[in-house]
């Protein structure tokens, strides 16, 4: 194994919640990878303690593992960050699977001249992603819908406006000039957050850079993770998150057709589940998302930081 020159290591950030099984698999691969050296630090959101993992921990000087009070996925990746032991941050899902060059991947691109982020390529078991194996598709936000393509299949390497949430990596000083992940977009599934992340990072002037060699496999696993059951909250959630993109990252004389656009959806959601509410949902998660787009994040919560319950390293 070695380690790129310039760089002192990578920690590898892992967000989990109640998936014990599948993130034993994740680290295992993680183990096994030929770029050192190497943090895993996985923030645990689970009710109970996964003693397995903490005793892990105990036994490997690549693993750390954190117990936490919160259930936040941008919480999580902001706790992650500040508890780094490296600059290097890559911010993985706890359902995946990798090949031994994912971290190398990462490493050789974050060195790029002015790259502050690198999303990497994802072979998505359920379809939830496009498959698009064309570069027009990947990576693209548009700029008069708000709506972020999500096509992680490319096998090339070219900068992107945004990455995949669960493949992606970022140095500590870009996340320090961004203020981090902004933690309003917790909202239900809390998508979109690492849209707005890399959309920042850019208007700083830093480049995001996709790097298809650099791919996962996302298992998809049905249960834990930032799934939501309540449809009216789900519909809350994308509302107020794409507000948020559309009011930061969309021209003003633009604004109104996208959110039209998303009002739309709001009301797709409500014919297809013959549930007027969720029209009063998508309503006042637009309303919620356009305030708190006026409102740049803070580094992290302080609150968080202090939200540890068991930690060992």
């Amino acid at each position: 194994m070695r380690s790129l020159s310039d760089m002192s290591g990578i920690t590898v950030v892992i967000p989990t919640l109640e998936r014990s099984e599948c993130l034993r698999v994740c680290i295992e691969d993680l183990l096994a990878q030929n770029y050192a050296p190497i943090e895993i630090l996985i923030v645990d959101q689970s009710a109970e303690p996964d003693e397995y993992m903490r005793g892990l921990a105990r036994r490997s000087e690549a693993v750390s593992y954190h117990h936490v009070a919160f259930q936040s996925l941008p919480k999580a990746r902001n706790y992650g960050w500040r508890h780094a032991r490296y600059d290097a941050i890559l911010y993985l899902d706890d359902d995946i699977r990798c090949q031994p060059g994912l971290i190398a991947g990462h490493a050789r691109s974050l060195q790029g001249a002015g790259v502050g982020v690198v999303g990497g390529g994802v072979d998505e078991l359920s379809g939830s992603y496009q498959s698009n194996p064309e570069h027009g598709g990947t990576g693209i936000f548009n700029r008069t819908t708000a709506f972020p393509q999500r096509s992680w299949t490319a096998r090339g390497e070219f900068e992107v406006d945004h990455a995949a949430g669960g493949n992606f990596s970022v140095w500590r000083r870009v996340l320090e000039a961004c203020g981090g992940i902004d933690e309003s977009l917790g909202v239900g599934a809390a998508l979109y957050e690492e849209t707005d992340f890399c959309l920042r990072a850019k208007r700083l002037g830093y480049r995001v850079l996709y790097n298809g060699g650099a791919r996962i496999t996302h298992l998809a696993i049905p249960r834990g993770g930032c799934r939501v059951l309540s449809r009216a909250t789900y519909v809350r959630g994308l509302a107020h998150n794409r507000a948020v993109l559309i009011g930061r990252h969309v021209e003003r004389g633009r604004q109104f057709p996208a959110l039209a656009r998303l009002m739309m959806t709001g009301i797709s959601f409500a014919v297809r589940d013959r549930d007027p509410f969720l029209v009063g949902a998508c309503l006042r998660g637009v309303k919620q998302g356009l305030h708190d787009s006026r409102i740049l994040p803070p580094a992290a919560n302080a609150a968080c930081l202090n939200a540890i319950e068991v930690r060992d390293r």
